[in-house]
């Protein structure tokens, strides 16, 4: 009998231990990995030849991407296979254009706030905010903004970790809106301050400051990474445009399928029902001692 109640505790305390587990991680709102030497756009750009865009490959190259909640914040991390800062950029990083689009739910739009992605969104998934990063600035747009809003986020939010590679960004809840159930287009792009909303141009033939291996039509994507969902190609994504009729490549969305308290729940329950198993064994158990 002292063995049968030693071992249900032992099962209990182990139920209770993932039950934390789980908890300890509910700060995790949302996390995917993209594939390793994909900065090439729809498959073909090219880097430009100036030095500054050495080693000529990885500078685009985005490997990770996390939201986590923080309690009264949100932290996005975006991690690059390679990053280097020639320009001295104040937040430690040069070439990445980050353009972050979140779809919490609320009404918005499927064209991108500014010309320069050269890209549109799908429906079902509209956008009603934009993070944009550089290594200069951290600016914050909602969906109906006017184009020449000044939307600049004041303070010190965004930073290049220790390791070389993640850029961290902080921004409060009121500025994200509820990320608990979002999803996200994320495009990166090379900067140019005297770009289309900063995007550095991809043309046919590669240039010492602009990107090759584009078509010579407008409408190509500006864009060199993105994120897309489970079983989809970037390179059939982006490319995806029509030089006759002028249509624009469709990004998809990519985000959370259950939220994490949906989740929760689906563990809890499943505790329960195991713990309700093992009293109604233990109970037939004694029932069965006694009557011998």
């Amino acid at each position: 009998m002292r063995k049968l109640f030693g071992r249900v505790l032992i099962l209990l305390l182990v139920v209770l231990s993932l039950i934390s587990v789980v908890e300890a991680k509910e700060e995790m709102l949302f996390e995917i990995s993209d594939p390793v030497g994909d900065d090439y756009g729809s498959g073909t750009y090219i880097y430009p030849k100036s030095e500054q865009f050495k080693p000529y490959e990885g500078l685009f190259d985005l490997t990770e991407f996390k939201v986590v909640d923080n309690g009264e914040n949100y932290n996005l991390y975006f991690k690059f296979l390679e990053v280097t800062n020639p320009w001295h950029a104040e937040h430690g990083f040069s070439h990445q254009l980050i353009q972050l689009y979140i779809d919490n739910g609320e009404e918005g739009g499927l064209r991108t706030f500014k010309k320069g992605a050269n890209v549109k969104f799908e429906e079902g998934h509209s956008w009603n905010k934009l993070v944009k990063v550089t290594g200069w600035t951290l600016e914050v747009f909602d969906y109906g903004d006017d184009l020449d809003k000044k939307a600049t986020v004041e303070g010190d939010r965004v930073k290049l970790l220790a390791d070389k590679k993640t850029i961290k960004v902080l921004l409060s809840k009121e500025e994200a809106g509820d990320l608990e159930n979002a999803y996200y287009y994320l495009l990166i792009g090379s900067l140019d301050g005297f770009g289309y909303d900063n995007y550095r141009e991809v043309t046919e033939d590669v240039e010492g400051w602009k990107f090759g291996g584009g078509s010579k039509s407008d409408i190509n994507p500006n864009v060199l990474d993105i994120l897309v969902p489970e079983g989809m190609d970037q390179k059939e994504v982006l490319g995806a445009f029509d030089l006759e009729s002028g249509e624009l490549a469709t990004l998809r969305a990519v985000g959370s399928e259950l939220g994490l308290e949906w989740k929760f729940l689906i563990i809890v329950l499943f505790v329960l029902m195991l713990v309700g198993t093992i009293v109604g064994l233990l109970v037939k158990y004694i029932k069965g001692r006694f009557n011998a």
